[in-house]
């Protein structure tokens, strides 16, 4: 099976903004008819879409044209909502997720999906995790690196995390919102560019300095765009380690053995890149995913995966084998027999 982890959906509508909410930056989609539309913050256009972001089956027939069997689905990061009203948030991620699984439920052996919580309201975001549990075809929450400029990996969101833990689902990291406007010189959107790899990697290891997987020792956290910088600076995070016997009270096993402990997808557009992360963190920790239906998204994940020289066998589980496994340990996953 070939199986893209990480794509995004938008729903075909946003609900109105309850009464009672003051909100000025509640989203809308705006559609044109002809298979297109555009979506706006308040008054500020955010961006065109396709309607692939909502149309199952125009998003099966890409799928299939791609040779994917199966797609899991998540939120734009854009829409996490963390720096809303907290009631609007809830509002808005509740209706997000509803809108996921009514989409997961029209092809329930090729969509997965993960949900999203308001986290900026812890109370309502362990409510929503058990809502999300039980809704058929969801596998985790897809959440950002920081919320509101404090790490995911505060105690802050522990709770939230237990209860995760608990449902058994997946927790999904992606960057967002990088700290960085000033720091980049150049068109403005290389801040994306280079911010948001960053803020992969400031989640990962926060969550290593914190030992995550102490408190929560079945909590399955995976990472978006192959852990970002985390690559780049886990052999320096190991020799610190060793060196300094204040960081050794902190994290009791060496950084890089910590970090084979988490999952990681495909999305870093090297297949040399992704030779090294599936060599330095193990074949069985890397899904695959193509950061669709984005213009910048993996194309060819297939040939991509092979590019990269490993064994057939290692292929296979990093194409499917590893998320069907993931998969397994989640409450809402249905007919497996599709693997047959």
């Amino acid at each position: 099976m070939l199986i893209d982890f990480h794509s995004h959906f938008i729903p075909g509508s946003f609900p109105e903004l309850p009464q009672g909410i003051e909100e000025p930056a509640w989203p809308r989609l705006e559609l044109d008819g002809q298979g297109h539309g555009t979506m706006f913050t308040g008054a500020r256009k955010f961006r065109a879409f396709d309607d692939i972001y909502w149309d199952v089956p125009r998003r099966l027939a890409v799928m299939d044209a791609a040779g994917l069997d199966m797609q899991v689905i998540s939120p734009l990061p854009e829409t996490l909502s963390y720096w809303l009203d907290a009631a609007a948030a809830v509002v808005l991620t509740d209706a997000m997720n509803e809108a996921c699984a009514a989409m997961v439920a029209q092809a329930p052996l090729r969509l997965k999906g993960f949900g999203a919580v308001a986290l900026q309201n812890p109370e309502a975001a362990i409510r929503q995790v058990a809502d999300v549990a039980r809704m058929p075809g969801m596998v985790g929450i897809f959440v950002g690196s920081h919320v509101n400029g404090k790490s995911i990996a505060s105690s802050e969101f522990h709770l939230v995390f237990a209860a995760a833990e608990k449902a058994g689902l997946l927790v999904f990291v992606h960057g967002i919102k990088p700290d960085i406007l000033g720091k980049v010189a150049g068109p403005p959107l290389l801040e994306a560019v280079l911010g948001i790899p960053q803020e992969n990697a400031l989640a990962l290891a926060s969550f290593i300095s914190t030992d995550i997987l102490g408190k929560f020792p079945e909590l399955k956290l995976v990472f978006s765009h192959g852990g970002g910088t985390i690559g780049a600076v886990i052999d320096r995070m190991t020799l610190v380690w060793e060196k300094f016997a204040d960081m050794r009270v902190a994290i009791k096993i060496p950084p890089l053995e910590y970090a084979r402990r988490f999952w990681y997808d495909t999305v870093v557009f090297s297949p040399e890149y992704l030779g090294y992360l599936i060599a330095r963190l193990g074949a069985d920790r890397i899904v695959a995913g193509t950061d669709g239906p984005t213009e910048i998204g993996q194309t060819n994940l297939r040939g991509f995966i092979a590019a990269t020289g490993v064994d057939a066998a290692d292929q296979e589980r990093v194409g499917g084998g590893n998320a069907l496994a993931l998969f397994m340990k989640t409450p809402g996953i249905i007919a497996i027999k599709y693997m047959d």
